[in-house]
């Protein structure tokens, strides 16, 4: 039963690894820059690009502030729509909004995930960071546009700065306006489309190919000889956790995680010592996932001696909530797909 919800776990982590990996190979090879982290939680669900966008602030490297709202005559706004197309203009600053000035007329790509978000205008990878629902920032290298989200302006309104600026930056007597912005050739748009098919295809093929190799591992033939030495070493372990939990430094261990005090640092090290002669298989398999801060590493330690996350808060001398999201970007952290606490508890439990 343990190996099945291992191998369960282990599928979806390559599943969903490839298919990330591969898709933001797409990005990196149209755009031929890199993804910024995005490490903000407070992001949900409903956050969409597109809409009215205001700038209301620049913040400089210096730790310089400046409000670009108050006192000026003209307000700066993007207009994203949902056609990969976005405006720029400057609206004057009174409740008609006129007149303007346009600005940009480009083309963007936006992908956000809950830990990665992926920004292109102009053909360029940007640094661009949501904040929270209604605002984002920009990185422009020497300062960060904060743009927010503003629904004020009327849709009528909105498509007519649209057209005013589409108009204004089209071939005009002959010669280009100087609000020029070089737009993608329907060459790049095929080649684009392309791309992403073969990419897709690729991304299909992989899976599958992941999907065979461990089944196919699964059904390799198994010896007598192969059944002996896993059940001698399944004896040899469970003999191992056996002697641990009926000794005597485990019965006070438990006493001193449910009664304190807190655990010192040599006392973790114990404990840590202890462990891995217990349960060598869960800290082998922890170790093959990936690399684990003191604290993680301290919370997984507990998790499988089956202590409760408000005696783990303590020890750790953390929140009680705090325990919980460190659980769940655990799982995240191991497997590469979102995951509960309890998603984590169950894993840790079937090591």
């Amino acid at each position: 039963m343990k190996a099945e919800k291992i191998y369960t776990m282990e599928t979806k982590r390559l599943t969903y690894s490839a298919t990330r990996r591969l898709l933001l190979c797409l990005v990196f090879m149209s755009a031929g820059c890199g993804v910024s982290q995005d490490d903000n939680q407070d992001v949900t669900e409903d956050f969409s690009i597109v809409g009215t966008w205001e700038l209301n602030e620049l913040q400089f490297l210096s730790g310089q502030r400046v409000d670009v709202r108050t006192g000026y005559e003209y307000v700066w706004y993007r207009f994203y729509e949902d056609n990969g197309t976005y405006y720029a203009a400057e609206l004057n600053n009174s409740e008609a909004r006129k007149p303007l000035k346009p600005h940009e007329m480009s083309e963007y790509f936006f992908m956000m995930s809950p830990y990665d978000t992926v920004y292109i205008e102009h053909g360029r990878m940007t640094d661009l960071k949501v904040m929270d629902n209604h605002t984002i920032g920009i990185d422009r290298g020497d300062y960060v546009e904060i743009y927010v989200k503003r629904n004020e302006l009327s849709s009528e309104m909105v498509s007519e700065i649209e057209r005013s600026v589409e108009s204004a930056l089209q071939p005009a007597h002959g010669r280009k306006t100087q609000y020029i912005v070089p737009a993608s050739s329907a060459t790049d748009t095929t080649n684009f489309w392309i791309l992403l098919v073969a990419l897709v295809a690729i991304v299909c093929a992989g899976t599958l190919y992941i999907l065979y190799r461990l089944r196919s591992k699964r059904k390799e033939p198994v010896t007598e000889k192969d059944v002996e030495e896993e059940t001698e070493k399944e004896q040899d372990e469970e003999h191992c956790e056996q002697k641990f939990i009926h000794s005597d430094y485990y019965l006070a261990l438990r006493q001193r995680l449910y009664k304190g005090p807190t655990l010192k640092h040599d006392e973790w090290e114990e404990l840590e010592m202890q462990m891995k002669r217990a349960y060598p298989v869960f800290f082998r398999e922890l170790a093959e996932k990936c690399q684990f801060s003191e604290v993680e590493l301290r919370v997984c330690m507990l998790t499988k001696l089956g202590i409760p996350p408000s005696a783990i808060a303590i020890h750790t001398c953390r929140e009680y909530s705090s325990i919980s999201s460190i659980r769940s970007r655990l799982y995240y952290k191991i497997f590469g797909i979102k995951g509960s606490a309890k998603d984590l508890d169950e894993f840790i439990q079937n090591l």
